[in-house]
């Protein structure tokens, strides 16, 4: 039916008027716009600060005592945590109070703190604090209730504000929104009550413990994790319900005050029993010789100190390495080398006798296990990183002989995402033995390549190599010298980089003053692996010439 022609073009515009008015008659409700006051919410979220992390927490008084609702896994293993709080909104969280541990759930991932002192170890008084004569103008939030509100649950398509102190950024409080996507019921004490709202609003490492609240600026939630889809890059965060997690702290009875005492699920433990991620292998006296390399990433969502004091960090459930012991062990020695010198990763690893052995900072932030007398059995490897959210990649060594990343005696560790140690060698595998013929063992190589070991973390090392070896030298021998050298054929200034069966990288630019030949002499020569690259000290140019091994010292031509 067409319109009649004397309305012209009105009768669209009152069309669109009415599908306008409609619209927002409907979906208001669910999109409404926050009714609340950013910065009075902003003061009751404290920043919760432990030594192996920072996450966030909601201010509440009950009963003349200050207390912190947070997640369990911010303050794991910990019975003390410093509170930063905002003395001006525009700026970061400062350390202001000291709080304790009131109580966590073995089930929910919930705890209790409580302030008890300032930062000058002063006790608080509860008057003063919700005066606000400690410069921080306090108003507690008021809990949603389902119960008794008469809006009952927050509902699918709600608004939800996010308060907290992500670790993207340097103490700072940052607020974020979004809707509520879905909302998941549990029972608690034989009460139904919803236990789970999941929000697009943007969550980070940080942020767990904080404060979600509806469009009224009530609490309903505590951002607690964030799932990740890899595909398609999509992120649905979990907000703990804050009437679900009162039920809990006020469940006295239920609450545990020792970290020992808890109970862990399977995945929510490091489960030894799970199929290992990155593999397994039968350690044979040869190949833990020569050292066992596995390429890993580091990380996950178990929070190893419910172990043990000295177990910290963040790994996954299932192991990221199995090493299957057929004979008992003297020595056993596992270590991670992160590709980047900065990141902080962790090692926990469980022997057969069901111990088990943690160890953060060995070398650098590279962590180290040294075991002895190991019962011969299964031996389980998690890497974790320190920081929780942190994934980092890197290398994993298993060896009966020495503690890697040894580095040279200084210290230093090469970044194993420049050189490949386990990589297939450009001119192949040589084996030899002590008294070998003939002396000396000529293998051919074009020397340089594009890696800059100027740019490592090794220390007087120079000049370009390619990433992976230019020859593996499988190596017997007993008390015997070792020295190797190269002797170009043309003209050009080569370098000499040598990784020897301890770990150590050992390098050389000119083996002496009269020469631009390299070399390296090894006394008593282990037995082992030796991968050995040869480069160039100027980048681009490429040197032909002969790798010279031999058990007979000379002077580098």
């Amino acid at each position: 039916m067409k319109p009649p022609r004397e309305l012209g073009c009105n009768w669209i515009y009152k069309y669109l008027i009415a599908f306008v008015a409609i619209n927002a008659l409907l979906i208001a409700p669910l999109y409404a716009l926050q009714d609340y006051d950013i910065d009075q919410i902003s003061r009751a979220v404290v920043q919760v600060r432990v030594d192996e992390g920072t996450g966030s927490g909601t201010l509440f008084v009950r009963d003349s005592r200050v207390l912190i609702l947070t997640n369990k896994h911010v303050v794991e293993g910990y019975y003390e945590a410093d509170i930063a709080v905002l003395l001006d909104v525009n700026e970061p969280a400062e350390v202001r109070f000291k709080a304790r541990l009131v109580g966590f759930s073995d089930e929910h991932d919930i705890a209790l703190l409580e302030i008890t002192h300032d930062h000058q170890n002063s006790m608080v008084s509860v008057a003063d604090f919700t005066a606000g004569r400690y410069g921080l103008p306090f108003q507690a939030l008021k809990f949603a209730s389902s119960q008794s509100s008469k809006h009952g649950a927050a509902r699918r398509g709600e608004h939800v504000g996010i308060f907290g102190y992500p670790g993207v950024v340097d103490n700072e409080m940052v607020y974020t929104t979004g809707i509520i996507s879905s909302v998941q019921y549990g029972e608690y004490n034989s009460t139904r009550l919803p236990q789970w709202y999941r929000t697009n609003a943007e969550m980070s490492p940080g942020n767990s413990g904080g404060a979600a609240v509806n469009s009224r600026g009530e609490l309903i939630g505590i951002p607690t994790f964030v799932a990740n889809e890899q595909v398609t890059g999509s992120r649905l965060g979990s907000l703990f319900s804050a009437e679900f997690a009162m039920a809990v702290v006020t469940d006295e009875e239920a609450l545990l005050t020792d970290w020992s005492e808890q109970t862990r699920s399977a995945d929510e433990s490091l489960d030894f029993n799970k199929e290992p991620y990155f593999g397994s292998s039968i350690a044979t006296n040869e190949n833990l010789y020569a050292g066992i390399r596995q390429r890993v990433t580091a990380g996950g969502l178990i929070n190893a100190r419910y172990l043990d004091d000295d177990c910290v960090g963040y790994a996954a459930s299932a192991p990221d390495y199995r090493l299957q012991l057929n004979a008992n062990t003297a020595n056993l020695y596992i270590s991670f080398s992160a590709d980047e010198a900065a990141e902080d990763s962790t090692l926990v690893v469980r022997t057969a006798d069901g111990k088990w052995h943690c160890n953060d900072d060995y070398q650098g932030l590279n962590p180290g296990v040294q075991l002895t007398n190991v019962r011969l059995g299964e031996v389980n490897i998690w890497v974790g990183s320190y920081a929780e959210g942190d994934y980092i990649a890197g290398e994993l060594t298993i060896s009966n002989q020495q503690l890697f990343p040894a580095g040279a005696a200084s210290g230093e560790a090469i970044s194993v995402a420049e050189l490949e140690l386990t990589g297939e060698p450009y001119s192949g595998e040589v084996h030899l033995a002590a008294l070998f013929t003939p002396d000396p063992h000529r293998v051919s190589v074009s020397a340089g390549g594009s890696v800059n070991l100027a740019t490592t973390n090794l220390t007087n090392c120079v000049g370009f190599v390619a990433r992976r070896p230019d020859i593996r030298l499988h190596w017997s021998g007993s008390g015997a010298d070792l020295q190797v050298y190269f002797q170009a054929s043309n003209t050009g200034d080569a370098v000499l980089l040598i990784n020897t069966p301890d770990g150590r990288w050992h390098c050389n630019d000119d083996a002496n003053s009269s020469t631009l030949n390299p070399g390296l002499l090894f006394s008593n020569a282990s037995s082992g692996v030796y991968d050995i690259w040869v480069g160039s000290y100027t980048s681009g140019e490429w040197i032909s010439g002969n790798v010279n091994i031999t058990e007979i010292p000379v002077t580098v031509p």
